[in-house]
């Protein structure tokens, strides 16, 4: 098992104390948490990840799903990569979120970083 970083999401360690909610920069504009979650290919891994959102009350601003390992989805070493960005979610929340994801029974591994939106100037 190989994890490929995501061009949708750029890798930054998360380092605010746990209690801490999610800061703002000096614009006003909310970290963007991002979530990497590699699942066995089944047709319920990307609905059982979703749920983890949704049971939170959270919409995320971004989801992308690719399959690799081939066309077979039924093959061992087919697997999924599917990433999540969600706004407004602090360090202690985006934790308990991995945590929750990687309780999945198909969920292989989970990684989690913080980017901070695009500036509108």
């Amino acid at each position: 098992m190989q994890i490929r970083p995501s061009k949708l999401c750029r890798v930054a360690v998360i380092d605010r104390d746990a209690g801490e909610p999610a800061s703002h920069e000096r614009d006003g504009a909310v970290p963007v948490a991002c979530f990497s979650v590699l699942t066995e290919a089944g047709p319920s891994a990307v609905p059982r990840v979703l749920e983890i959102f949704a049971l939170r009350d959270l919409i995320p601003s971004q989801i992308h799903v690719s399959r690799s390992g081939g066309e077979n989805v039924r093959t061992p070493e087919s697997e999924l990569t599917i990433v999540v960005q969600v706004s407004g979610v602090g360090h202690e929340a985006s934790e308990a979120i991995a945590r929750k994801l990687r309780a999945i029974i198909c969920v292989h591994s989970v990684l989690t970083s913080e980017r901070q939106p695009h500036s509108s100037q």
